[in-house]
């Protein structure tokens, strides 16, 4: 690995098979190397939390991810147009997007992923009317949306 690099993910070009990757924490990993995670197209779980690649067009290699069906992509400064790329992933189950400060405008995207079952999605700053973007997940059995200031119409919206 070279320090000024980072950690380029270019050997996971070889590791075609992998179901499982957990890159969590890796924030030295190089942008240009992203590229590589689209290869893995058997990948159903992923974590790239707290690596810091909130860039949208680093995000776009995961939409050829059509396996993925859990994504934990916490803490990575991704915007709200990250998270309408997140949210043509309509195949996943599973998405921890917390941390991210996507606004009430991801949340809209994030809103659209009707197939979720599990969503955290909570230090976003996605207010009350994030929360009623959210509110239209019907098939969620799990949802952490603290710390966003969602008030008391917001907790209508969700309950």
């Amino acid at each position: 690995m070279n320090e000024e690099i980072g950690f380029n993910l270019q050997v996971l070009d070889s590791m075609k098979g992998l179901k499982k990757l957990n890159l969590e924490y890796n924030n030295n990993i190089d942008p240009n190397g992203i590229k590589y995670l689209g290869s893995l197209k058997q990948l159903t779980d992923l974590n790239i939390s707290c690596c810091y690649i909130g860039l949208t067009e680093n995000l776009s290699y995961l939409t050829l991810l059509k396996a993925l069906t859990h994504l934990d992509i916490a803490s990575n400064n991704i915007s709200a147009e990250g998270a309408k790329c997140i949210g043509e992933m309509k195949q996943l189950a599973n998405l921890s997007i917390g941390s991210n400060d996507i606004g009430t405008e991801g949340a809209k995207y994030i809103g659209e992923m009707k197939q979720l079952k599990q969503l955290h999605i909570a230090n976003n700053n996605i207010g009350p009317e994030g929360a009623k973007y959210i509110s239209g997940l019907e098939q969620l059995t799990y949802l952490d949306i603290c710390l966003n200031d969602i008030n008391e119409y917001g907790a209508k919206c969700i309950s």
